[in-house]
């Protein structure tokens, strides 16, 4: 039996591409009521609780913080890989469903206090992507038995991930025009990746031929980061500077799985691999960028506005998330077996631009684009290549956000409704790596190559309300108390 020729025809057709994911993309979600809709182009004008994320030091210069939610956002996500199976077929993936993103309040002080808080909650981002395929025919792929065999293989890959954000801010004001600020966040991080192979062959001597692989990790982890603002209005211009710190690692521990079982009929003369390991507690490393951001908010009118910001992110140095320990196949004792999982950042400058236009004192409309480069860094090893060395790394593709939507004011209370477009494409190839022995072990480059393309619509329904406090006190003025 040629097992190579079935590898090649199964892997190969199995797309051998870097799982979807948003951990290397910076501007993908936003927060607040217009600040979704102006697309994060607000680190200078921010005007509702998005303040504790974008530029804590408006806080300072708010005159009427509000309780924010903006739960009621709903996503539709596509993901299309054109000639996933060599150039036979396509893949599709489509989900659809709510994305809580911010939850935040503010804390009322005295009338006359300089100072302002705020907390928030907040899903910093979400991941939950992954593609299963089967498929099951009858080929003549061994040419040394007549006729056709039974042939099924699967893919299973699988990458899921969330940064949940959860903070508070301080904001004081130097002056009327002039405030600055602080929020600190803790960062609870969980993620998995992971592919499964599996190959099962049936010959016409009814022997059968199996081959099963499995290589994923977990993270669970625990961190720390600051942003620092200052604020400054003047004239018909709202300014602000953020800078914010790279994550400060407080706790946390991965997992490593896996597993390789190979048999043949014992007539070919190849080698049965029996290898797995599992290992738990092992130490990590999570390092994110160094940013620094500057954002401008300027008044045409007294209510029509045009946003503008811009936000570089500093380069990080590829360093090892997570690294196995050694270990060797059961069935080859002299083979050892390394995994080492790595990541790091180049740097990166993400702009943004938005129009605010009032079309009377109970609606405005708005509209915005930004850019949301990919940071990953030139040398990235795919992890479904089986090669010892894997990329923290999903998806290389730069992504361009565009937003259109509507404020509505009705007594105090502002209702958001508007949708927000997102997407990218990026190529991959599809190199193969044979689990054989006494066979050439580099990996065998095809002429193979297909499309990755990711679409997200988000509908947003938001509310945004004064404080609690302030409907108490107005009830209690109506009634006399």
């Amino acid at each position: 039996m040629r097992l190579s020729f079935i590898l090649i025809f199964y892997i190969n057709c199995f797309f051998q591409f870097n799982v979807f994911g948003q951990n290397h993309h910076f501007w993908t979600r936003n927060y607040g009521s217009e600040s979704m809709l102006l697309n994060g182009s607000v680190i200078g004008s921010v005007e509702d609780l998005g303040a504790v994320y974008y530029n804590p030091a408006r806080l300072g210069l708010i005159k009427n913080p509000a309780f924010v939610i903006s739960a009621d956002v709903y996503e539709l996500n596509n993901y299309k890989i054109e000639d996933a199976i060599g150039s036979r077929a396509d893949l599709n993936k489509s989900n659809f469903g709510g994305a809580p993103s911010l939850a935040a309040g503010s804390i009322k002080m005295k009338s006359n206090s300089k100072h302002s808080f705020a907390y928030a909650i907040l899903l910093r981002s979400n991941n939950d992507f992954g593609i299963n395929y089967n498929n099951e025919n009858e080929r003549d792929i061994m040419p040394s038995i007549a006729g056709n065999e039974l042939v099924e293989g699967e893919v299973d890959l699988v990458n899921n991930s969330k940064d949940h954000w959860f903070g508070g801010s301080w904001a004081y004001a130097i002056k009327e025009n002039l405030s600055v600020g602080t929020s600190v966040f803790v960062s609870k991080l969980s993620s998995s990746k992971g592919n499964i192979y599996n190959i099962r062959a049936l010959d016409n001597n009814g022997d059968v031929s199996v081959y099963e692989y499995n290589r994923n990790y977990q993270i669970q982890s625990y961190g720390l980061l600051a942003k620092f603002g200052l604020a400054y209005t003047l004239d018909d211009w709202n300014l602000g500077l953020t800078i914010t710190t790279p994550r400060i690692l407080i706790s946390g521990k991965g997992k490593y799985n896996f597993y390789n079982y190979f048999s043949f009929p014992p007539e070919n003369e190849i080698n049965d691999i029996y290898a797995n390991s599992y290992q738990d507690d092992l130490d990590i490393k999570l390092k994110t960028p160094f940013s620094i951001g500057f954002g401008a908010g300027y008044m045409l009118s007294k209510k029509n506005i045009i946003h503008f910001s811009a936000e570089y992110f500093h380069r990080v140095k590829n360093f090892d998330v997570l690294k196995a320990e050694p270990h060797n196949m059961q069935s080859q004792p002299d083979s050892t077996i390394n995994f080492s999982l790595i990541d790091g950042y180049k740097s990166i400058l993400n702009i943004g631009m938005g129009g605010e236009w009032y079309l009377n004192e109970n609606i405005s409309l708005y509209g915005s684009i930004s850019t949301d480069f990919n940071s990953s860094p030139k040398e990235v090893y795919s992890f479904v290549s089986q090669m010892p060395i894997a990329s923290n790394m999903e998806f290389d593709a730069d992504y361009l956000h565009i937003a259109v939507g509507t404020l509505v004011t009705i007594k105090g209370a502002d209702f958001t409704l508007g949708a927000t477009h997102t997407g990218g494409k990026s190529n991959y190839s599809q190199p193969v790596n044979l689990p054989l022995q006494n066979v050439n072990y580099d990996p065998i480059e095809t002429d193979d190559s297909g499309t990755i393309k990711w679409s997200r619509w988000q509908f947003i329904i938001s509310v945004s309300i004064p404080f609690f406090k302030d409907y108490v006190k107005k009830i209690e003025d109506k009634i006399g108390l």
